[in-house]
């Protein structure tokens, strides 16, 4: 016998990502898990109904919490220590206007050891993972308020924030990335608040760089003509 799991996965605290041992946990009656053949068994048939969406191999999102959960709510899940951030955070915020269905995030170098950056595909889905020093990802590179997104359940950086990394990555001989583009809609972010991070981050000199770049670009004849068009 197994337990019936849909008050718990329809219950205000409901798990939203979820791996194998959470499930066999929910379906186990007593101290009893779930035989192995009953366990994927159900599996297969909440992945067939919608109840659960994979995400990678024994991951999933619970389709019945509410709100809906995000696949980039997985990304920690993915890579330990993962922050959703660059390309991803500045496409919803409106800051770019290249949206890509890539969850993109950063992840935190800890004792001169770099976890993995290889990306992740599985069931149409990709992640991105990009390397960072871990004091430029924790309370030594300012207040949390200001890095991480606080109206979401899972490590998200502010748009600040991503912009910050990507200068970061962008000007790194460590990694590929190139840095950000000059075509951003820096007016959607807080500027003050972007400085006060760069400051610090210790990237205020590479942030002053890129917004000279930037308002050199914003002043050229053709970039001007084609924001008025965009406006009308």
């Amino acid at each position: 016998m197994i337990r019936n799991p849909m008050p718990i996965l329809l219950a205000a605290d409901a798990p939203r990502v979820m791996t194998v041992p959470m499930v066999a946990a929910v379906l186990s009656s007593g101290s009893a898990p779930p035989a192995r053949r009953t366990l994927f068994k159900w599996l297969r048939e909440q992945q067939e109904s919608q109840v659960l969406r994979p995400v990678t191999r024994g991951l999933y999102l619970n389709q019945l919490a509410r709100p809906r959960p995000e696949v980039a709510e997985a990304a920690a899940h993915v890579r330990a220590g993962a922050i959703v951030s660059l390309q991803t955070v500045l496409g919803d915020a409106g800051v770019s206007n290249n949206y890509s269905d890539i969850v993109t995030c950063v992840i935190p170098i800890k004792a001169g050891i770099a976890p993995s950056s290889r990306p992740v595909r599985a069931e149409r889905i990709e992640f991105r993972f990009h390397a960072m020093p871990v004091r430029l990802l924790n309370e030594e590179a300012g207040l949390m308020e200001d890095q991480r997104d606080l109206n979401v359940r899972y490590a998200r950086a502010t748009a600040e924030n991503a912009l910050l990394d990507w200068i970061y990555l962008g000007a790194s001989p460590r990694t590929k990335i190139s840095g950000p583009p000059l075509d951003l809609a820096l007016d959607r972010l807080n500027l003050l608040w972007l400085k006060r991070l760069a400051n610090a981050m210790d990237l205020r000199a590479a942030l002053d760089e890129y917004l000279s770049r930037k308002k050199v670009f914003d002043r050229d004849p053709d970039v001007e003509a084609n924001n008025a068009v965009q406006s009308v």
